[in-house]
Formats: C-alpha cells, sequence, structure tokens
C-alpha cells in the first residue's frame, strides 16, 4: 500500500506539473480548436489529480481525510471528482473529432474544425457533466460503518432508479464503453485520412503534429481506464457474495492499482506532447532554458530597418553657374 502511495504522489506531482505546462505551452495556439481543447483538458487534469488522487494520498498515506469530518468537502469532492473526470475524458474525445474533421478531404467537414465550435462544445460538456452530478449532492454523505465503526464518505443510494443508473449507465458507458468507442473510430478514421492525404502542403494543412499529438493518447487512455472501469463494475456485481479473506485483500489490492494507474491518463498529456511533437518540444526548452522566442519566422515578412541609411553618404550638391 506505501508502495502504491509513492507512485500516486509521483503522478500527482508529475500531471499537476505536467498539466501547468501544459497550459503555459499551449496558450499561444490557443486560437487552434484543437489546442484549445488540449489546454482546457489540462486545466480540467489539474482538477482531478487534486481532488482525485492527492486527497486520497492525503487519506492513505498520512491519515488526513477532510470527507470523514466536512460534509461540505465530502459532497463536493465527490461531485467535483466524477463531473471534472468525464469532463476530461469528453474534452479528450471533442479534440478527436476535431482532429477527424480537420483530417477530412471534404471542404463541409473541414470548416467544422472551428474554435468557435469547440468553445461551445467545451461549455455544453462542463454544463452537462456537473449537472448529471448534481444528485451526488444529495446522495453523498458521511457514514459510520455499524460492524467496523469506520467513517467515510459514502454514496448512500436510497433511490433504487437512481443506483441502476449509477452502476449500469454511468460507469460503464459513460467511463468506459462510449469513450472508448469514440476514440478508437475516430483515430482509426483520422489515421486513415492522413494517410491518404500524400502532399506535404495538405499534411501541413491539418496540422499534423497536434493529429499525431491527439493519436499517441488514444491507447494510453483505453488501457489506463478500462481496466478500473471492468474492475469496479465486478466488484458492484459481487457485493453480495460471500467472499473469503484472501480473496477480499487481492480485491482491495488490484483496486488501488488499477485507480492509480486509472490517473495515469490525466497525468501524461505533456509526456505525450513532449515526444510526438517537434515544435512543443522546442517550445518547451524555451520555455525551460529561459530564452527568448525567435520572432523573425520563415515565411514572415521582416521589419523595415532604417539602419540602412546610416551608411549612406549624402548627395552633394550640384553647382550650377548663375547666369
Amino acid at each position: 500500500m506505501r508502495l502504491l502511495t509513492k507512485y500516486d504522489y509521483f503522478i500527482v506531482l508529475s500531471g499537476t506539473l505536467g498539466n501547468i505546462l501544459n497550459v503555459r505551452l499551449l496558450w499561444r495556439t490557443r486560437y487552434n480548436p484543437c489546442a484549445f481543447i488540449f489546454l482546457v483538458s489540462s486545466l480540467i487534469n489539474c482538477i482531478v489529480l487534486f481532488y482525485g488522487l492527492f486527497t486520497r494520498i492525503l487519506g492513505i498515506g498520512f491519515h488526513l481525510d477532510w470527507s470523514t469530518t466536512n460534509r461540505i468537502w465530502c459532497k463536493t469532492r465527490a461531485t467535483l471528482t466524477q463531473s471534472s473526470f468525464l469532463i476530461s475524458l469528453t474534452c479528450i474525445c471533442l479534440a478527436s473529432i476535431d482532429r477527424f474533421f480537420a483530417s477530412c478531404r471534404q471542404e463541409k467537414y473541414r470548416k467544422l474544425s472551428k474554435l468557435s465550435i469547440a468553445i461551445l462544445s467545451v461549455i455544453i460538456t462542463n454544463i452537462f457533466w456537473i449537472s448529471i452530478f448534481i444528485p451526488y449532492l444529495i446522495y453523498v454523505d458521511i457514514v459510520k460503518n455499524p460492524t467496523t465503526g469506520l467513517i467515510s464518505c459514502t454514496l448512500i443510494i436510497r433511490n433504487e432508479v437512481f443506483s441502476i443508473y449509477q452502476n449500469y449507465i454511468v460507469l460503464p458507458i459513460c467511463y468506459g464503453l462510449l469513450p472508448s468507442t469514440i476514440l478508437i473510430i475516430t483515430g482509426i478514421m483520422t489515421y486513415r485520412n492522413t494517410n491518404k492525404l500524400q502532399i506535404g502542403r495538405q499534411r501541413e494543412l491539418i496540422q499534423k503534429q497536434l493529429t499525431s499529438m491527439m493519436l499517441i493518447q488514444i491507447p494510453i487512455i483505453i488501457i489506463s481506464t478500462l481496466p478500473y472501469v471492468t474492475f469496479t463494475e465486478y466488484t458492484i456485481l459481487t457485493a453480495t457474495v460471500n467472499k473469503s479473506a484472501d480473496r477480499r485483500a487481492i480485491e482491495i489490492l488490484l483496486t488501488n492499482i488499477f485507480t492509480t494507474l486509472c490517473y495515469i491518463t490525466f497525468a501524461c498529456p505533456f509526456f505525450v506532447f513532449i515526444a510526438s511533437s517537434s515544435s512543443f518540444r522546442e517550445e518547451a526548452k524555451i520555455l525551460f532554458l529561459c530564452r527568448k522566442t525567435n520572432l523573425l519566422r520563415n515565411n514572415q515578412i521582416q521589419p523595415f530597418s532604417t539602419n540602412i541609411f546610416r551608411n549612406i553618404k549624402p548627395i552633394p550638391k550640384i553647382l550650377v553657374n548663375k547666369p
């Protein structure tokens, strides 16, 4: 358990720092729809890592679980953790869809890759998922286990409809099946579109580096989230089964492993961007070395300089004989 806490500590530190650097490095390209979505996703990832993983470290490693002593913190933490988790996943799906539209040959689809559409999609995503998890403010509360005497912040589901909705719709579909399906389909279609574009100018138009940044994230997200969703669903379905002490211990260990693995999704974007984009690496190098960016880019009109006049000798006056 202590080893897992150390891994959690590394993930939350590297992930938070990486997401902050993403915001700084992507800020200059925020008018690109995909870069804008990446920027928003990085901000949301910081919230996920703080409310989800950092508070978990405090609870397990330092026995500082505020959710067992403060009712407001218990409810808000549960709501923000769940909603920010899905907001971040949805943003990645939106970025993948944007890359698909940008890689299409048909102009009518390429026009859908617009900053205004990206902003509207992000706003709707935030409103939708926050409103979806408002019931957590009602059903989550501090509960004392009558058997063990332990106090925990737990989802108390007294409504059977909400229980079915939570266990069989939100968890398996919203967390697992839906984002994985969207990412796989759009990833394959984007990859096929980029391979069809053989002309260099066309490849530049679809901004191939942003596309590669998106495509590399897809398998990482699927590999890190699906085991967590699958095992959590298994735990829910077998909650009423009589289990031995060894089996319960193994399940607790696997739960902690898959939970830690799941947070890699929200900590890895910076490292993926560094590995997949040469321009992102260059921007990071400039930032780390505190260099000034070269304002005179290729194909950019240079400013007119007045220094060329300094070495020009004045034209002597021509003496004209007066009549």
